[in-house]
């Protein structure tokens, strides 16, 4: 029977873990948890969380304030995120690869009272907290285990006695390629409504093992697979945040029966290349998907040749929109290069730049309105009066839909190239360059030009074994793109600049590339 507390709260996180969750009417010993260094039942989970949440509001901390995590990928950072549900708080993690002074912008910008802190980041937060007016509690977390003073209130706290309704789940920050990070504010609602969507269109069920391949500071990890797996009683098992390779990942496939996964496209490469080497060990995965980055259709196509048995879907969205578009299974063939159509419970228009509705086949910019979709961002109002409006959240790609609503993504609204009054959109010529034999990656930038105000860089990454020419790539593309689309500058690089974790900085990359070239 539902206490009073939680019929008040209605459908929201700290429901999940609660009289009305998995953990009471299914299997309490279901295994929620596993990581490298632990597991926890959907008990133990419920426990510890509502004794962290006891002590969170014992040290004075009151409905909605922000507690920050600043902690590699580990089974606590969720016992924080369910105690300040039930606590009536909003959890900010926080990147891990910052440094001292873009942490302490969060920090200070969030107002966050406490922190929890990895032992070996405690340095830089102490950096960081140093240059702060009012510096938050810090709660240091031990390399394997909890530590003397988190186990304390994990486990000696008396709990909370009831969950506490508050809206805001937890405030994200993304990386801006311009200015002080941003923070999403992700209502409870929102997170619920997204986990729902993926629960249907990515098949979780109970019996699902869900693998969590990305930093947990990261909408990837901390809304998507996750919560739709909690929600349905699955188990999240959390790969760690430094060392990937595909090698490890089938190890822990294998290891922990994984049946699901959020497999990046770059992450695709290197499982190719590995898989080529020695066959890897994913025979328990049944489903996975992918997105975050631009999917080349030929990398795609190979993927699900050689896995033939795995269910792929790709995914479109962001860290503010939830999951507007999705595409799977052998519409990925018939539809090459698309992202997908609009999914249930999700709205998407084409705008262009006066706000009106492109024609079909026509350029616009990515417009999305639902219940997952962000309100607005934090202590941000002028980003909020250029991104939303009446309920609608622009995006920032630009897309062109078909007759049968398919939508494809031609780039990003802020990476256009205009050259000689021609708009050129990078996605277009990577995807052409990737499919080259030789080419492992590519990203595409604009340079300032006297004569054109803008001309097309590309920057590649090559096969090992492989070292192509600019020359070749010239000819591969001579038939493959219209003239005016092709490079003026072509440079080879042995990596490129990453922002989120996961998304080439192409900011970065610009002044990298007009460097080399001595612009």
């Amino acid at each position: 029977m539902l206490n009073n507390a939680e019929s008040t709260l209605g459908w929201t996180v700290s429901s999940i873990l609660g009289d009305s969750g998995p953990s009471a009417l299914h299997r309490p010993d279901k295994l929620a948890l596993v990581w490298e260094n632990g597991a926890l039942t959907y008990h133990q989970l419920r426990s510890r969380s509502l004794k962290i949440a006891g002590a969170l509001r014992a040290m004075g901390l009151e409905t909605g304030d922000r507690v920050a995590s600043l902690l590699f990928n580990r089974g606590e950072i969720f016992e924080l995120y369910f105690a300040c549900a039930f606590a009536g708080l909003t959890l900010v993690p926080i990147s891990f690869r910052l440094t001292a002074s873009e942490i302490a912008s969060i920090v200070e910008d969030s107002g966050s009272k406490v922190v929890f802190v990895e032992t070996e980041l405690f340095s830089v937060l102490r950096e960081a907290v140093n240059t702060l007016s009012a510096a938050p509690r810090i709660i240091t977390l031990e390399t394997a285990r909890g530590g003397d003073e988190y186990e304390a209130l994990a486990e000696e706290h008396p709990p909370l006695a009831a969950a506490i309704p508050h809206e805001i789940q937890m405030i994200l920050y993304t990386s801006g390629t311009t200015g002080k990070p941003k923070g999403v504010v992700m209502r409870s609602l929102a997170v619920m409504w997204c986990a729902m969507q993926q629960v249907t269109q990515f098949r979780i069920t109970r019996d699902t093992v869900m693998l969590l391949n990305a930093p947990m500071y990261n909408t990837a990890a901390m809304n998507e697979s996750s919560i739709p797996t909690f929600l349905m009683g699955g188990t999240v098992a959390i790969m760690p945040s430094r060392g990937w390779s595909a090698e490890r990942l089938g190890e822990f496939t294998a290891q922990w029966g994984v049946t699901h996964a959020l497999i990046f496209p770059s992450m695709f490469r290197n499982m190719i290349e590995a898989d080529d080497r020695r066959p890897l060990p994913l025979q328990s995965m049944k489903w996975w998907y992918t997105g975050g980055e631009n999917c080349p259709p030929a990398l795609i196509a190979e993927v699900r040749r050689r896995w033939s048995d795995i269910h792929l879907a790709i995914a479109y969205g962001s860290t503010e929109s939830g999951l507007p578009t999705l595409i799977e299974g052998e519409d990925i063939e018939r539809h090459p290069g698309s992202v997908g159509r609009c999914v249930p419970g999700q709205s998407v228009r084409l705008l262009d730049a006066d706000g009106t509705d492109v024609p079909i086949g026509g350029i616009g910019d990515v417009w999305t309105a639902g219940p997952s979709v962000m309100r607005n961002y934090w202590n941000a109002p002028q980003l909020d009066a250029e991104t939303v409006r009446h309920g609608w959240l622009k995006i920032g790609d630009l897309a062109t839909m078909d007759d049968d609503g398919w939508i494809y993504i031609v780039g990003r609204s802020k990476d256009l190239i205009i050259s000689k009054g021609q708009n050129i959109y990078p996605a277009e010529i990577e995807n052409v360059i990737r499919q080259h034999p030789a080419v492992i990656d590519v990203a595409v930038v604009g340079l300032p030009d006297e004569e054109f105000t803008e001309v097309v860089c590309a920057a590649i990454v090559p096969r090992n074994d492989m070292a192509p020419s600019k020359e070749e790539i010239m000819s591969f593309l001579l038939t493959r793109l219209a003239s005016y689309k092709k490079p003026r500058h072509i440079l080879f690089l042995d990596s490129f600049p990453i922002r989120n974790a996961t998304k080439v900085d192409k900011k970065e990359l610009a002044k990298i590339c007009a460097d080399l070239i001595g612009i």
